[in-house]
């Protein structure tokens, strides 16, 4: 996550409620109303119990391995230019077409997204994101970024591989999005993209630190949902589909979860866009080794990544509609 905005995350108490405003919930000021975007929450389908039982815990800790043996992955750094291809062919392996989608960082370099899939398919968009770059307090040189983000970036790939080849009424679209540590440059660039081109997006689901080791078995893991922020026309799609991630946590994974609202990563310029936004975040924003040089592989939970990745599945199959 971005640094900042720490302060205004809430905890909502006792689930999601029909309505329900956070911080920063207001209608943006001088901006006309947007409808609001319809409510579609499929049933479950009966495959999807086979689908995360597919999750690879090897895979995934492979992924955040190689993530992790780039000295840094900070966006302006020179020698960026290899992770990005590291991210794109680790995605290109899904079989889903991958292209490299081009911005400038505020430093003037050119960096990429990855994007796998067809943004453009009439028939909606699933889209679940990730960003791969890193931080630290001396982010040129020694910036693992092991939870911060390899473990979402990990999950994303791993989904990917069990998703892609399938059939959904939907097209699941997978980014990898770099600079989201330079004021989420990376996801903002894609997210105005996706508004001029007119992408259907019917949710975008963020995968922001997923793998912070707990002191207590049942620490949640946080399903975020939008609250407002620049237009609340989103909001009770995004609350319907942040209550689907709950339940169907409960019933495919092991871990405990709680609510809170979106904040400060790379869900923002989507939903600024209109677009219904949730995300799946483990606390790492609290933990000491947020964006410093101590986030290692050996600060990690394993299982906890493992159980968010199975998460990530079931719901990416369930709001796509496997068919």
């Amino acid at each position: 996550m971005s640094p900042g905005g720490i302060d205004r995350r809430a905890v909502l108490l006792g689930g999601l409620a029909a309505g329900l405003a956070g911080p920063g919930s207001a209608q943006v000021p001088g901006k006309n109303p947007r409808p609001e975007v319809p409510v579609v929450v499929p049933p479950e389908h009966p495959r999807v119990a086979g689908l995360v039982g597919q999750v690879s815990a090897a895979r995934l800790r492979a992924t955040v391995q190689g993530l992790t043996a780039f000295p840094t992955r900070w966006s302006p750094s020179p020698q960026f230019p290899a992770v990005e291809d590291w991210v794109a062919q680790a995605m290109g392996q899904a079989g889903q077409p991958v292209a490299r989608q081009g911005y400038t960082l505020q430093t003037g370099v050119t960096r990429h997204n990855i994007v796998a899939g067809n943004p453009l398919d009439p028939r909606g968009v699933v889209l679940v994101g990730a960003h791969f770059d890193s931080i630290s307090e001396r982010p040129g040189t020694d910036a693992p970024g092991a939870n911060d983000n390899a473990s979402g970036m990990a999950a994303l790939i791993e989904a990917q591989r069990i998703l892609a080849p399938l059939s959904f009424a939907h097209e699941i679209v997978f980014v990898g999005f770099s600079g989201e540590e330079q004021g989420l440059a990376g996801s903002t660039a894609c997210a105005n993209i996706a508004a001029r081109e007119g992408w259907r997006v019917a949710m975008m689901l963020n995968l922001d630190m997923l793998a912070r080791r707990r002191d207590t078995p049942d620490a949640p893991l946080f399903i975020e949902v939008d609250q407002g922020n620049a237009t609340p026309a989103n909001d009770r799609a995004a609350e319907a589909y942040g209550a689907l991630a709950a339940r169907l946590a409960a019933e495919h994974t092991s871990l405990a979860t709680a609510h809170t609202d979106i904040w400060d990563s790379d869900y923002m310029p989507f939903e600024a866009q209109g677009f219904p936004c949730i995300g799946f975040y483990d606390g790492g924003a609290e933990a000491p080794e947020y964006h410093s040089s101590s986030d290692g592989t050996d600060r990690l939970d394993w299982d906890r990544l493992e159980q968010a990745a199975r998460l990530v599945v079931a719901t990416g199959a369930t709001v796509a509609r496997l068919v």
